[in-house]
């Protein structure tokens, strides 16, 4: 079992996340499309990847992406949202 990496870490990387993928979280919240527990999911979510190492090399990239990544764990969240 792999243990949860840092909470406050894995958000800034949710959020950084969803910027290059042109979604805005808080946005979302606002507007009904996701709420605070899929929120905390998508946070717990990545807490648990095994890819940390590539996901904050492509963030530290700075890129705008079509989607996440597809080891992402929030992948079709992602893409959701983009798409409302």
């Amino acid at each position: 079992m792999q243990t949860l990496g840092d909470a406050r870490a894995h958000f800034w990387r949710v959020i950084k996340m969803a910027e290059a993928c042109d979604v805005d979280l808080s946005t979302a919240l606002d507007e009904d499309k996701i709420d605070i527990t899929t929120y905390a999911d998508m946070i717990t979510g990545c807490r648990g990847c095994a890819q940390v190492d590539e996901c904050d090399k492509l963030l530290g990239q700075r890129p705008q992406l079509d989607q996440a990544p597809a080891y992402c764990v929030n992948h079709d969240t992602f893409a959701e949202l983009r798409s409302t």
